[in-house]
Protein backbone atom coordinates (compact mmCIF):
# COMPACT_ATOMS: atom_id res chain seq x y z
CA UNK A 1 0.00 0.00 0.00
CA UNK A 2 1.52 3.02 -0.69
CA UNK A 3 0.68 6.31 1.07
CA UNK A 4 0.98 9.83 -0.36
CA UNK A 5 1.46 12.41 2.08
CA UNK A 6 0.44 16.39 1.12
CA UNK A 7 3.23 17.67 2.79
CA UNK A 8 6.53 15.62 1.97
CA UNK A 9 9.40 17.39 -0.57
CA UNK A 10 9.45 14.79 -3.46
CA UNK A 11 13.04 15.83 -3.78
CA UNK A 12 14.31 14.58 -0.55
CA UNK A 13 15.37 11.10 0.15
CA UNK A 14 13.83 9.80 3.24
CA UNK A 15 14.33 6.29 5.20
CA UNK A 16 11.03 3.96 4.25
CA UNK A 17 9.51 2.46 6.74
CA UNK A 18 7.59 -0.98 6.35
CA UNK A 19 4.01 -1.52 8.27
CA UNK A 20 3.99 -4.99 9.13
CA UNK A 21 0.58 -7.48 9.67
CA UNK A 22 2.02 -8.60 13.18
CA UNK A 23 -0.69 -11.69 12.77
CA UNK A 24 1.22 -12.94 9.57
CA UNK A 25 4.93 -11.08 9.15
CA UNK A 26 3.58 -9.75 6.08
CA UNK A 27 4.35 -6.27 4.62
CA UNK A 28 1.16 -4.30 4.09
CA UNK A 29 2.94 -0.69 3.43
CA UNK A 30 5.70 1.86 4.13
CA UNK A 31 5.84 5.30 5.17
CA UNK A 32 8.48 7.63 5.16
CA UNK A 33 10.57 8.22 8.23
CA UNK A 34 10.01 12.30 8.09
CA UNK A 35 12.17 14.75 8.86
CA UNK A 36 12.70 17.73 10.64
CA UNK A 37 12.14 19.83 7.53
CA UNK A 38 8.98 17.73 6.94
CA UNK A 39 7.71 18.81 10.28
CA UNK A 40 8.58 22.60 10.01
CA UNK A 41 6.50 22.17 6.82
CA UNK A 42 3.28 20.75 8.03
CA UNK A 43 3.08 22.98 11.34
CA UNK A 44 3.20 25.86 8.53
CA UNK A 45 0.94 25.12 6.54
CA UNK A 46 -1.76 24.57 10.07
CA UNK A 47 -0.74 27.71 11.25
CA UNK A 48 -1.18 29.08 7.79
CA UNK A 49 -4.55 27.77 7.60
CA UNK A 50 -5.82 28.67 11.34
CA UNK A 51 -7.48 32.13 10.71
CA UNK A 52 -9.67 30.77 7.54
CA UNK A 53 -10.67 27.71 9.35
CA UNK A 54 -10.93 29.10 13.07
CA UNK A 55 -13.13 31.79 10.93
CA UNK A 56 -15.79 29.45 9.78
CA UNK A 57 -19.20 29.14 10.83
CA UNK A 58 -19.65 26.55 13.93
CA UNK A 59 -22.49 25.51 11.28
CA UNK A 60 -19.95 25.16 8.56
CA UNK A 61 -17.55 23.09 10.61
CA UNK A 62 -20.15 20.80 12.26
CA UNK A 63 -21.59 19.94 8.43
CA UNK A 64 -18.16 19.04 6.86
CA UNK A 65 -17.51 16.64 9.66
CA UNK A 66 -20.82 14.85 9.80
CA UNK A 67 -19.99 14.58 5.58
CA UNK A 68 -16.64 12.98 7.10
CA UNK A 69 -19.03 10.28 8.74
CA UNK A 70 -20.86 9.45 5.52
CA UNK A 71 -17.63 9.44 3.84
CA UNK A 72 -16.21 6.69 6.43
CA UNK A 73 -19.81 4.67 6.74
CA UNK A 74 -18.96 4.16 2.63
CA UNK A 75 -15.79 2.83 3.46
CA UNK A 76 -15.93 1.23 6.74
CA UNK A 77 -15.69 -2.26 5.36
CA UNK A 78 -12.19 -1.53 4.03
CA UNK A 79 -11.15 0.52 6.59
CA UNK A 80 -12.00 -2.09 9.55
CA UNK A 81 -10.04 -4.84 7.17
CA UNK A 82 -6.49 -2.57 7.01
CA UNK A 83 -7.14 -1.77 10.53
CA UNK A 84 -7.11 -5.26 11.73
CA UNK A 85 -4.68 -6.13 9.30
CA UNK A 86 -1.94 -3.43 11.25
CA UNK A 87 -2.80 -4.16 14.50
CA UNK A 88 -3.72 -7.47 14.78
CA UNK A 89 -7.01 -7.15 16.16
CA UNK A 90 -10.01 -9.08 15.64
CA UNK A 91 -12.01 -7.60 12.53
CA UNK A 92 -15.02 -7.86 14.99
CA UNK A 93 -12.90 -5.16 17.22
CA UNK A 94 -11.98 -3.25 14.59
CA UNK A 95 -15.85 -2.92 13.34
CA UNK A 96 -16.52 -1.63 16.57
CA UNK A 97 -13.44 0.79 17.20
CA UNK A 98 -14.50 2.38 13.23
CA UNK A 99 -18.54 2.81 14.66
CA UNK A 100 -17.07 4.31 18.05
CA UNK A 101 -15.41 6.59 15.65
CA UNK A 102 -18.63 7.91 14.51
CA UNK A 103 -20.35 8.06 17.31
CA UNK A 104 -17.63 10.19 19.15
CA UNK A 105 -17.92 12.38 16.31
CA UNK A 106 -21.37 12.85 15.69
CA UNK A 107 -21.40 13.84 19.67
CA UNK A 108 -18.58 16.17 19.39
CA UNK A 109 -20.25 17.59 16.75
CA UNK A 110 -23.41 18.01 18.74
CA UNK A 111 -21.31 19.23 21.59
CA UNK A 112 -19.93 22.34 20.01
CA UNK A 113 -23.12 23.39 18.23
CA UNK A 114 -24.19 24.34 21.68
CA UNK A 115 -20.92 25.88 23.55
CA UNK A 116 -22.31 29.13 24.96
CA UNK A 117 -20.25 31.84 27.02
CA UNK A 118 -21.94 33.69 30.10
CA UNK A 119 -22.71 37.01 30.67
CA UNK A 120 -21.18 38.23 33.69
CA UNK A 121 -23.39 40.62 36.20
CA UNK A 122 -22.33 44.49 36.28
CA UNK A 123 -19.70 45.54 38.54
CA UNK A 124 -20.37 48.16 41.30
CA UNK A 125 -20.03 52.30 42.24
CA UNK A 126 -16.54 51.20 44.41
CA UNK A 127 -14.61 49.65 41.14
CA UNK A 128 -16.63 51.88 38.64
CA UNK A 129 -18.21 49.34 36.51
CA UNK A 130 -21.81 49.73 37.38
CA UNK A 131 -22.65 50.40 33.85
CA UNK A 132 -20.10 47.44 31.83
CA UNK A 133 -21.38 44.47 30.23
CA UNK A 134 -18.85 41.61 30.29
CA UNK A 135 -19.76 38.37 28.27
CA UNK A 136 -17.30 35.35 27.16
CA UNK A 137 -16.75 33.28 24.25
CA UNK A 138 -15.09 30.31 23.80
CA UNK A 139 -12.22 30.44 21.22
CA UNK A 140 -10.04 27.95 19.71
CA UNK A 141 -6.34 27.90 20.49
CA UNK A 142 -4.53 27.61 17.30
CA UNK A 143 -2.20 24.51 16.04
CA UNK A 144 -3.04 21.36 18.07
CA UNK A 145 -0.29 18.10 18.13
CA UNK A 146 -2.21 14.94 18.22
CA UNK A 147 0.61 11.87 19.19
CA UNK A 148 -2.16 8.90 18.59
CA UNK A 149 -1.04 5.51 20.24
CA UNK A 150 -1.58 1.89 18.79
CA UNK A 151 -3.56 0.25 20.56
CA UNK A 152 -6.79 2.28 19.74
CA UNK A 153 -5.91 4.04 16.82
CA UNK A 154 -9.15 5.14 15.51
CA UNK A 155 -10.93 6.27 19.05
CA UNK A 156 -7.99 8.46 19.46
CA UNK A 157 -8.08 10.01 16.10
CA UNK A 158 -11.76 10.84 17.30
CA UNK A 159 -11.27 11.92 20.90
CA UNK A 160 -8.13 14.00 19.76
CA UNK A 161 -8.52 15.54 16.31
CA UNK A 162 -12.17 15.70 16.08
CA UNK A 163 -12.74 17.74 19.16
CA UNK A 164 -9.51 19.74 18.13
CA UNK A 165 -11.50 20.80 14.65
CA UNK A 166 -14.81 21.23 15.36
CA UNK A 167 -13.91 23.82 17.65
CA UNK A 168 -11.80 26.14 14.64
CA UNK A 169 -8.16 24.55 15.65
CA UNK A 170 -5.72 23.82 12.68
CA UNK A 171 -3.74 20.13 13.50
CA UNK A 172 -1.02 18.52 13.23
CA UNK A 173 -1.26 14.65 14.08
CA UNK A 174 1.32 11.94 14.62
CA UNK A 175 0.15 8.34 13.78
CA UNK A 176 1.52 5.51 15.40
CA UNK A 177 4.54 4.29 13.32
CA UNK A 178 3.23 0.45 14.04
CA UNK A 179 0.04 0.78 12.63
CA UNK A 180 -0.29 5.00 10.60
CA UNK A 181 -2.29 3.13 7.41
CA UNK A 182 -5.96 3.59 8.89
CA UNK A 183 -5.11 6.65 10.10
CA UNK A 184 -4.33 7.97 6.90
CA UNK A 185 -7.05 6.79 5.34
CA UNK A 186 -9.29 8.58 7.68
CA UNK A 187 -7.45 12.11 7.16
CA UNK A 188 -8.37 11.64 3.31
CA UNK A 189 -11.95 11.31 4.23
CA UNK A 190 -11.59 14.19 6.02
CA UNK A 191 -9.93 16.39 3.14
CA UNK A 192 -12.82 14.61 0.71
CA UNK A 193 -15.34 15.87 3.26
CA UNK A 194 -14.10 19.16 2.96
CA UNK A 195 -11.44 19.76 5.40
CA UNK A 196 -8.92 21.95 3.98
CA UNK A 197 -5.57 19.84 3.43
CA UNK A 198 -3.62 22.77 5.09
CA UNK A 199 -6.04 22.89 8.07
CA UNK A 200 -5.20 19.02 9.35
CA UNK A 201 -1.31 17.34 7.95
CA UNK A 202 -0.16 14.11 8.84
CA UNK A 203 3.78 13.40 9.96
CA UNK A 204 4.73 9.74 9.87
CA UNK A 205 8.49 8.23 11.01
CA UNK A 206 9.63 7.03 14.54
CA UNK A 207 8.29 8.78 17.58
CA UNK A 208 12.24 8.58 18.39
CA UNK A 209 12.40 10.72 15.50
CA UNK A 210 11.43 14.31 13.99
CA UNK A 211 7.85 12.89 14.21
CA UNK A 212 7.82 12.46 17.97
CA UNK A 213 10.47 14.35 19.64
CA UNK A 214 10.85 17.78 17.40
CA UNK A 215 7.10 17.61 16.37
CA UNK A 216 6.81 17.76 20.86
CA UNK A 217 9.01 20.51 20.88
CA UNK A 218 8.07 22.57 18.33
CA UNK A 219 7.35 26.11 19.02
CA UNK A 220 4.76 26.44 16.26
CA UNK A 221 2.25 24.57 18.56
CA UNK A 222 0.15 26.02 20.64
CA UNK A 223 -1.45 22.93 22.32
CA UNK A 224 -0.49 18.89 22.30
CA UNK A 225 -2.56 16.29 23.28
CA UNK A 226 -0.94 12.60 23.91
CA UNK A 227 -1.71 8.95 24.35
CA UNK A 228 1.46 6.92 25.33
CA UNK A 229 4.00 5.64 27.39
CA UNK A 230 5.10 7.45 31.19
CA UNK A 231 8.16 7.80 30.01
CA UNK A 232 7.79 9.25 26.67
CA UNK A 233 5.03 11.28 28.14
CA UNK A 234 7.58 12.87 30.38
CA UNK A 235 9.70 13.81 27.61
CA UNK A 236 6.72 15.30 25.59
CA UNK A 237 5.95 17.33 28.78
CA UNK A 238 9.56 18.28 29.33
CA UNK A 239 10.06 19.54 25.82
CA UNK A 240 6.56 21.52 25.59
CA UNK A 241 7.42 23.28 28.33
CA UNK A 242 10.40 25.06 26.86
CA UNK A 243 7.26 27.24 24.48
CA UNK A 244 4.62 26.99 27.47
CA UNK A 245 3.08 24.89 25.20
CA UNK A 246 -0.51 23.47 26.81
CA UNK A 247 -0.17 19.73 27.30
CA UNK A 248 -2.72 16.79 27.92
CA UNK A 249 -1.39 13.49 28.63
CA UNK A 250 -2.75 9.74 29.26
CA UNK A 251 -0.22 7.54 30.34
CA UNK A 252 0.60 4.59 31.92
CA UNK A 253 -1.79 2.35 34.44
CA UNK A 254 -2.09 -0.64 36.44
CA UNK A 255 -5.37 -0.64 37.46
CA UNK A 256 -6.80 -2.97 40.42
CA UNK A 257 -9.76 -5.31 40.19
CA UNK A 258 -11.05 -5.63 43.47
CA UNK A 259 -12.92 -8.16 44.35
CA UNK A 260 -14.51 -8.40 48.26
CA UNK A 261 -16.15 -11.89 49.31
CA UNK A 262 -19.69 -11.11 49.06
CA UNK A 263 -18.75 -10.19 45.02
CA UNK A 264 -21.23 -12.03 42.29
CA UNK A 265 -17.81 -14.73 40.76
CA UNK A 266 -19.57 -15.45 37.87
CA UNK A 267 -19.97 -11.69 36.89
CA UNK A 268 -16.25 -10.82 38.37
CA UNK A 269 -15.31 -13.27 36.03
CA UNK A 270 -16.95 -12.07 33.05
CA UNK A 271 -15.93 -8.62 33.62
CA UNK A 272 -12.76 -9.45 34.08
CA UNK A 273 -12.25 -11.67 30.90
CA UNK A 274 -13.59 -8.57 28.98
CA UNK A 275 -11.76 -5.92 30.13
CA UNK A 276 -8.32 -7.83 30.04
CA UNK A 277 -8.40 -9.54 26.71
CA UNK A 278 -9.83 -6.74 24.65
CA UNK A 279 -7.00 -6.09 22.43
CA UNK A 280 -4.95 -8.87 23.84
CA UNK A 281 -4.57 -7.20 26.93
CA UNK A 282 -3.34 -3.76 25.17
CA UNK A 283 -5.54 -1.75 26.70
CA UNK A 284 -4.72 1.68 29.33
CA UNK A 285 -7.33 1.23 31.05
CA UNK A 286 -7.70 -2.40 31.49
CA UNK A 287 -7.80 -4.36 34.89
CA UNK A 288 -4.63 -5.63 35.63
CA UNK A 289 -4.13 -6.51 39.55
CA UNK A 290 -6.72 -8.68 40.51
CA UNK A 291 -6.93 -7.91 44.30
CA UNK A 292 -9.25 -11.07 45.65
CA UNK A 293 -10.46 -11.55 48.93
CA UNK A 294 -8.59 -14.63 50.78
CA UNK A 295 -12.14 -16.38 51.09
CA UNK A 296 -12.92 -16.62 47.34
CA UNK A 297 -9.82 -16.79 45.89
CA UNK A 298 -9.34 -20.40 44.72
CA UNK A 299 -13.18 -20.07 43.18
CA UNK A 300 -12.68 -17.14 41.32
CA UNK A 301 -9.15 -18.61 39.67
CA UNK A 302 -10.77 -22.12 39.10
CA UNK A 303 -13.96 -20.04 37.25
CA UNK A 304 -11.44 -17.53 35.74
CA UNK A 305 -9.52 -20.32 34.22
CA UNK A 306 -12.13 -22.56 32.69
CA UNK A 307 -13.39 -19.46 31.08
CA UNK A 308 -10.02 -18.83 29.35
CA UNK A 309 -9.90 -22.22 28.06
CA UNK A 310 -13.08 -20.88 25.92
CA UNK A 311 -10.82 -18.11 24.57
CA UNK A 312 -9.81 -18.58 20.42
CA UNK A 313 -6.78 -16.85 19.79
CA UNK A 314 -6.01 -17.02 16.53
CA UNK A 315 -6.35 -15.28 12.68
CA UNK A 316 -7.95 -12.26 13.29
CA UNK A 317 -9.52 -12.70 10.25
CA UNK A 318 -11.85 -15.51 11.51
CA UNK A 319 -15.00 -15.21 12.53
CA UNK A 320 -14.86 -17.86 15.71
CA UNK A 321 -11.29 -15.88 16.81
CA UNK A 322 -11.90 -14.50 20.16
CA UNK A 323 -8.59 -13.00 20.41
CA UNK A 324 -5.92 -11.73 18.17
CA UNK A 325 -2.31 -10.67 18.64
CA UNK A 326 -0.22 -8.13 19.91
CA UNK A 327 0.90 -5.16 18.03
CA UNK A 328 4.23 -6.74 17.26
CA UNK A 329 6.41 -9.60 17.62
CA UNK A 330 8.88 -7.74 20.21
CA UNK A 331 5.95 -5.82 21.79
CA UNK A 332 5.10 -9.85 22.89
CA UNK A 333 8.43 -10.74 24.03
CA UNK A 334 8.32 -8.21 25.92
CA UNK A 335 5.35 -9.85 27.79
CA UNK A 336 7.30 -12.94 28.02
CA UNK A 337 9.70 -11.27 29.58
CA UNK A 338 7.64 -9.77 32.22
CA UNK A 339 5.81 -12.86 32.97
CA UNK A 340 9.21 -14.97 33.44
CA UNK A 341 10.21 -11.87 35.65
CA UNK A 342 7.50 -12.15 38.10
CA UNK A 343 7.85 -16.07 38.31
CA UNK A 344 11.27 -15.27 39.50
CA UNK A 345 9.83 -13.54 42.01
CA UNK A 346 8.41 -16.00 43.52
CA UNK A 347 4.83 -15.82 41.16
CA UNK A 348 3.08 -19.22 39.92
CA UNK A 349 1.94 -19.27 36.59
CA UNK A 350 -0.75 -21.27 36.71
CA UNK A 351 -2.18 -21.04 32.93
CA UNK A 352 -1.16 -20.31 29.70
CA UNK A 353 2.37 -18.13 29.82
CA UNK A 354 3.46 -19.31 26.47
CA UNK A 355 4.33 -16.85 22.81
CA UNK A 356 4.00 -17.90 19.31
CA UNK A 357 5.18 -14.62 17.18
CA UNK A 358 2.94 -11.83 18.52
CA UNK A 359 0.83 -14.25 20.18
CA UNK A 360 1.07 -14.42 23.59
CA UNK A 361 -1.69 -16.78 25.30
CA UNK A 362 -4.02 -15.82 28.08
CA UNK A 363 -1.56 -16.15 30.90
CA UNK A 364 -2.43 -16.29 34.89
CA UNK A 365 -0.39 -15.64 37.79
CA UNK A 366 -0.86 -16.83 41.09
CA UNK A 367 0.59 -16.51 44.30
CA UNK A 368 1.77 -12.91 43.45
CA UNK A 369 2.64 -10.57 46.40
CA UNK A 370 2.73 -7.04 47.09
CA UNK A 371 6.24 -6.30 46.91
CA UNK A 372 6.29 -7.66 43.54
CA UNK A 373 7.22 -5.32 40.96
CA UNK A 374 3.82 -6.91 38.97
CA UNK A 375 2.11 -5.43 42.29
CA UNK A 376 3.55 -2.05 41.48
CA UNK A 377 4.08 -0.38 38.87
CA UNK A 378 5.19 -3.06 36.20
CA UNK A 379 2.67 -2.59 33.97
CA UNK A 380 2.21 -5.48 31.84
CA UNK A 381 0.79 -5.07 28.56
CA UNK A 382 -1.14 -7.93 27.63
CA UNK A 383 -3.48 -10.47 28.75
CA UNK A 384 -2.49 -11.70 32.06
CA UNK A 385 -4.26 -11.77 35.35
CA UNK A 386 -1.83 -11.21 38.10
CA UNK A 387 -3.51 -11.91 41.17
CA UNK A 388 -2.37 -11.40 44.63
CA UNK A 389 -5.15 -12.71 47.57
CA UNK A 390 -6.01 -10.00 50.52
CA UNK A 391 -7.15 -10.78 53.56
CA UNK A 392 -9.31 -7.54 54.02
CA UNK A 393 -10.92 -4.07 52.31
CA UNK A 394 -8.59 -2.16 53.69
CA UNK A 395 -5.32 -4.45 52.49
CA UNK A 396 -6.99 -4.34 49.42
CA UNK A 397 -7.31 -0.59 49.35
CA UNK A 398 -3.97 -0.07 50.73
CA UNK A 399 -1.88 -2.45 47.70
CA UNK A 400 -3.96 -0.63 44.82
CA UNK A 401 -2.86 2.78 46.15
CA UNK A 402 0.66 1.49 46.46
CA UNK A 403 1.17 1.86 42.80
CA UNK A 404 2.20 5.84 41.66
CA UNK A 405 -0.50 5.22 39.05
CA UNK A 406 -3.95 6.13 39.43
CA UNK A 407 -6.07 6.00 35.62
CA UNK A 408 -8.94 3.26 36.85
CA UNK A 409 -10.30 0.99 39.53
CA UNK A 410 -12.74 -1.67 39.60
CA UNK A 411 -15.24 -2.86 43.16
CA UNK A 412 -17.01 -6.23 42.92
CA UNK A 413 -19.13 -6.25 45.99
CA UNK A 414 -22.81 -6.73 46.82
CA UNK A 415 -22.61 -4.27 49.83
CA UNK A 416 -23.31 -0.94 48.37
CA UNK A 417 -21.82 0.79 51.25
CA UNK A 418 -18.77 -1.14 51.58
CA UNK A 419 -18.20 -0.82 47.57
CA UNK A 420 -18.52 2.73 47.81
CA UNK A 421 -16.38 3.38 50.80
CA UNK A 422 -13.95 1.20 48.88
CA UNK A 423 -14.15 3.45 45.65
CA UNK A 424 -13.81 6.53 47.68
CA UNK A 425 -10.28 5.66 48.87
CA UNK A 426 -8.91 4.53 45.62
CA UNK A 427 -6.48 7.05 44.45
CA UNK A 428 -7.74 6.61 41.03
CA UNK A 429 -9.52 8.82 38.17
CA UNK A 430 -12.52 6.68 37.68
CA UNK A 431 -13.68 3.82 39.89
CA UNK A 432 -16.29 1.26 38.19
CA UNK A 433 -18.57 -0.53 40.56
CA UNK A 434 -19.12 -4.02 39.76
CA UNK A 435 -17.98 -3.79 36.39
CA UNK A 436 -14.32 -3.88 34.71
CA UNK A 437 -11.54 -0.87 34.72
CA UNK A 438 -12.19 -0.80 30.90
CA UNK A 439 -15.32 1.72 31.08
CA UNK A 440 -15.25 4.41 28.50
CA UNK A 441 -18.03 5.58 26.96
CA UNK A 442 -17.80 8.58 24.96
CA UNK A 443 -19.21 11.06 27.39
CA UNK A 444 -16.86 10.15 30.42
CA UNK A 445 -14.48 12.82 31.45
CA UNK A 446 -11.67 10.14 31.13
CA UNK A 447 -8.06 10.52 32.64
CA UNK A 448 -5.74 9.71 35.18
CA UNK A 449 -4.41 11.22 38.23
CA UNK A 450 -0.56 10.72 39.61
CA UNK A 451 1.49 9.27 36.88
CA UNK A 452 -1.07 8.18 35.06
CA UNK A 453 -1.52 11.39 33.16
CA UNK A 454 -2.88 15.33 33.22
CA UNK A 455 -6.16 16.88 31.67
CA UNK A 456 -9.40 14.83 31.06
CA UNK A 457 -10.58 13.75 27.83
CA UNK A 458 -14.40 13.24 26.53
CA UNK A 459 -17.60 14.92 25.07
CA UNK A 460 -18.18 16.16 28.45
CA UNK A 461 -14.82 17.79 28.76
CA UNK A 462 -12.95 17.77 25.86
CA UNK A 463 -14.12 20.89 23.80
CA UNK A 464 -13.66 22.92 27.15
CA UNK A 465 -9.85 22.40 27.02
CA UNK A 466 -9.10 22.41 23.08
CA UNK A 467 -10.41 26.45 23.24
CA UNK A 468 -9.76 29.05 25.69
CA UNK A 469 -12.39 31.74 27.21
CA UNK A 470 -12.25 35.27 26.45
CA UNK A 471 -13.62 38.65 28.17
CA UNK A 472 -15.63 40.97 25.83
CA UNK A 473 -16.11 44.09 27.77
CA UNK A 474 -18.98 46.69 26.59
CA UNK A 475 -18.01 50.31 28.96
CA UNK A 476 -20.69 52.11 30.05
CA UNK A 477 -23.20 50.78 27.97
CA UNK A 478 -26.11 51.73 30.08
CA UNK A 479 -26.36 54.97 31.37
CA UNK A 480 -29.45 57.72 32.45
CA UNK A 481 -32.20 57.76 30.09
Amino acid sequence: MTIKLNCLDLTEDREMIPVLNPATGAEIGSIPNMTERDIDAAVAAAKYAFHEWAGRSQLDRSRILEQFICCVEQEKDDLAWLLSDETGKPLGEAHSELSACLLITKAYCERANHMYGNCLPCGNEVLGNRNDVVFTRREPIGVFGCIIPFNFPIAMFAHKLIPAIITGNTAVIKPPTDCPLTLLRLTDCLYKAGVPEQAVRAVVGRGSGAAGGYLAAHPGLNALSMTGSERTGLSIYQKAAANLTRVFLELGANDAFIVMEDADLDLAVREAMMSRLLYAGQVCCGSKRFLVHENCMEAFVDKLIAALRQVNMGDPKAPDTTMGCLISEKAAREVEAQVAHTVEQGAVCAFGGHRNGAFYEPTVLTQVTPEMDVANDLEIFGPVFSVISVGSAGEAVQIANQSRYGLSGAVFSENGKLALSIAERLETATVVINGGTDYRPPELAFGGCKKSGIGREGVSRTLDEMTQEKNYVLKNVFGKL
